[in-house]
């Protein structure tokens, strides 16, 4: 029988996937769990046009990542912070600050796409930004005192 799983499930499938499975399985085990619809040609057909929109999704998501990675390339982000005796910073700057600077300056990223260990002291340093499975550029971060 041909089914068409709702849900992931370890050594069958994956969401979406259109398989083939024995009889007693479907009936007994996944339809009446509500694991898998039976494929009709119509669910099949709404199937493959989802799966047509989410490619067209990702591909306009990859192509605006990579714009704004462009934009962002080799970009100096200046971070004011407090600063102590021999320029140790009072607390750090981290993802978060170069988030809301990024923000400040028309970019909108994610913290958890910034790789950037906490900054202690005042100077240079350079952030890794992940923006898309095989997108990523790299900015500068400067610390200057307040």
């Amino acid at each position: 029988m041909r089914v068409i799983l709702l849900q992931d499930i370890a050594g069958t499938g994956k969401k979406g996937d259109i398989i083939e499975v024995k009889d007693g399985f479907a009936r007994n085990y996944l339809l009446p769990r509500g694991l898998a619809n039976e494929a009709t040609a119509s669910r099949e057909r709404d199937i493959a046009e989802r799966k047509l929109r989410d490619q067209a999704r990702q591909e306009r998501a990859r192509t605006q990542m990579s714009q704004l990675a462009q934009a962002l390339k080799d970009r100096v982000i200046r971070i004011p912070a407090k600063v102590g005796e021999g320029g140790r910073l009072f607390g750090a700057v981290t993802n978060s600050d170069v988030a809301k600077a990024l923000a400040r300056e028309g970019f909108t990223v994610d913290r958890k796409k910034i790789a950037l260990e906490p900054l202690k002291h005042v100077g240079n340093t350079e952030a890794k930004i992940h923006l898309f499975p095989g997108i990523e550029t790299v900015i500068h971060v400067q610390v200057v005192p307040e």
